[in-house]
């Protein structure tokens, strides 16, 4: 180890003439870019994801709204994504709509057959 530590210069010299840094260097530069690309996507896929949940839950409130009452198998549903909605940096704007819809009477609903 000693010998490492007095002679780091001329190690790091060797290193760089036998191409080994600039082998590190390219690793890690394909791995910064690939990161990089996957935070995109992922960022992508968030928004995506929002705007699917946020559609959704304006269809179930206005449902709701419009019938006067959400059903109870709606409302865990709408729980849920409202939840999600928030955690993946939804804003408020939703929150009123679902406040609404949450004030609603809760009905069991039943379809005879």
């Amino acid at each position: 180890m000693e010998v490492i530590t007095k002679n780091w210069v001329n190690l790091a010299v060797l290193l760089l003439q036998c191409g080994f840094l600039e082998f590190g260097y390219r690793l890690y530069k394909d791995y910064k870019k690939h990161q990089s690309e996957r935070e995109s996507k992922n960022k992508a896929i968030d928004v995506a994801i929002r705007s699917l949940l946020r559609t959704e839950i304006i269809s179930l409130c206005y449902k709701a709204e419009t019938q006067g009452y959400i059903a109870l198998y709606n409302l865990e549903s709408l729980t849920d994504m409202y939840q999600a909605y928030h955690e993946l940096g939804g804003n408020g704007s939703i929150s009123e709509i679902y406040q609404k819809a949450m004030k609603l009477p809760n009905m069991s609903v039943h379809r005879e057959v």
